[in-house]
């Protein structure tokens, strides 16, 4: 997503109709095209990662479900741009297994504006 293809992170995604991004640019979207459309948009707005760090906070899982909480340190430039913009997000994010493999149903990201 950083480095402005949206491609990697669309193949995540479960196909299904219940898939939802909630991501702090944007209100929740729900369905696989519309989060489709989303990832895209959102992907367009970066140009480049400079450095990236997940730091995970818990996981859990069954045999066909799971989720993650953490936090994502991230240094990005944007397009037009060759400034280095700092970003924290704490994301929670719902895998499925589905039918081709594990798939990614929900993501909820939001800014952190203290440390984490």
């Amino acid at each position: 997503m950083a480095q402005g293809d949206p491609r990697p992170t669309l193949a995540l995604w479960s196909k299904r109709d219940d898939a939802v991004l909630a991501n702090p640019l944007g209100p929740p979207v729900v369905g696989h095209n519309k989060v489709g459309m989303e990832t895209t948009r959102v992907a367009a707005m970066f140009a480049g990662l400079e450095s990236f760090r997940f730091e995970e906070i818990v996981r859990f899982e069954t045999p066909d479900l799971g989720y993650l909480l953490g936090f994502e340190h991230a240094q990005v430039k944007r397009p037009g741009s060759d400034a280095i913009n700092t970003m924290t997000l704490r994301v929670t994010t719902i895998f499925r297994r589905e039918e081709d493999g594990w798939k990614l149903v929900l993501r909820h990201a939001d800014r952190m504006t203290t440390s984490a």
